[in-house]
């Protein structure tokens, strides 16, 4: 179980998430809908079935399509931005099209990350360590997407230390948790399931915040996790009582 973690960076000003450990079904299974066109920014002609002479991106159309994209294993990283129709992908300039180019290729916008011509609400950007940058016009997008992540790890650990029960029927996770967790990330946030503790049928899942920021590049790398971190405390669920708690360090628990 060790390495078993969730980490998160984020920036709200950007409406960016620095993620690892949540993949591509967390993605597909938590947004309410998928959009129904994306840009594939890595020249992937092989998952293409559209293609944009103006701009020469390759393409695909229906929701169904990007969603078997998504859950499809894959070698190559997926990297995509969405948009309304190809009209809007016509009318990008030169200009336009080179900071496209330089998403793919460098994994960050050169400017806004929500065009005014595309009409995208997301940017999904596969990078080295196993580690996704997304983006979400509406930033409150990303709370469910981070709740399915989080269910999965959660019901992955019990299974290894249950083998013989029922798989865990877990409770949803409340919204103000959810919010309090992805705050608590502005600084980058572990969410540690392979240090997950079990006392009286209630399991601890430690909290962690980087010391410093700037190395997350490097902890992500090494997995030295525990030496790179603070411990702040306790993601919470009640096997009994189906619920969860958020118990910061040397305080009561926060429902």
């Amino acid at each position: 179980m060790k390495g078993n973690f969730i980490f998160i960076n984020t920036n709200p000003i950007s409406n960016m998430i620095l993620s690892s450990g949540i993949t591509a079904a967390d993605y597909v299974n938590g947004l309410d809908e998928l959009p129904d066109n994306i840009i594939l920014l890595n020249d992937d002609v092989d998952a293409a079935n559209g293609y944009n002479s103006h701009s020469r991106f390759n393409l695909i159309n229906g929701a169904g399509e990007i969603r078997r994209y998504l859950l499809r294993a894959s070698l190559k990283p997926k990297k995509f931005i969405d948009f309304n129709n190809e009209d809007n992908v016509n009318s990008l300039s030169p200009f336009e099209i080179a900071e496209l180019l330089y998403l793919g290729h460098m994994g960050t916008p050169m400017g806004r990350p929500f065009s005014s011509k595309l009409l995208n609400h997301y940017i999904y950007l596969d990078l080295e360590n196993d580690t996704t940058r997304s983006y979400y016009r509406r930033f409150s997008d990303f709370n469910h997407v981070l709740e399915i992540a989080v269910k999965r790890h959660l019901r992955e650990v019990h299974n290894t230390l249950r083998v013989f029960l029922r798989p865990l029927a877990i409770k949803d996770v409340d919204n103000s948790i959810l919010i309090k967790l992805i705050t608590q990330a502005n600084d980058g946030l572990f969410i540690t399931f392979g240090d997950l503790r079990e006392k009286n049928r209630v399991y601890h899942i430690p909290l962690r915040v980087l010391k410093n920021p700037d190395q997350v590049s490097i902890i992500l790398k090494t997995r030295a996790i525990t030496n790179n971190t603070d411990y702040i405390g306790d993601l919470t669920y009640d096997l009994q009582r189906s619920q969860w708690q958020l118990q910061w360090q040397d305080q009561a628990a926060d429902v």
